[in-house]
Parts: C-alpha cells; structure tokens; sequence
C-alpha cells in the first residue's frame, strides 16, 4: 500500500496537478500513515496506518483520474 501511495503521489507530482496546500496536505498524510505503521507498537496501530494508506492511495487515484477527465 505504501507504493501505491508512493507512485501516485510521485507521479501527480511530476505532473503539476498537485501545488500549495495539496502538496502539503498529502505529503503529512503520507508520512504519518508510513510513521504510524512503522513505529505502532499495537497491532490496532498497525491497522490504523495502513488504512490511512488505503484511503490515501484511493483518493489520489480518485485525483488522478478526475484531472485527467476536466
């Protein structure tokens, strides 16, 4: 999940399509879904991170998908 997340995030980069508080805001998200499963130390934790993960790789696809319509 995290290099789905990656990939997208890279590539809407490269792309423009992702400028000011976008780019911040999904970058933390990456990063703090990456450090939650990383450094959990629960199993509920762990989970937590890699849902994160999964809604954040689904709403830059969601992103990716809708720029490429409009």
């Amino acid at each position: 999940m995290v290099g789905v997340s990656l990939v997208f995030l890279v590539q809407l980069w490269r792309k423009g399509e992702l400028f000011g508080t976008q780019e911040v805001i999904f970058c933390v998200w990456f990063v703090a879904a990456l450090a939650t499963q990383l450094l959990a130390q629960s199993l509920g934790a762990w989970i937590a991170g890699l849902v994160a993960q999964l809604v954040l790789a689904v709403v830059l696809v969601l992103k990716d998908r809708i720029d490429s319509i409009y």
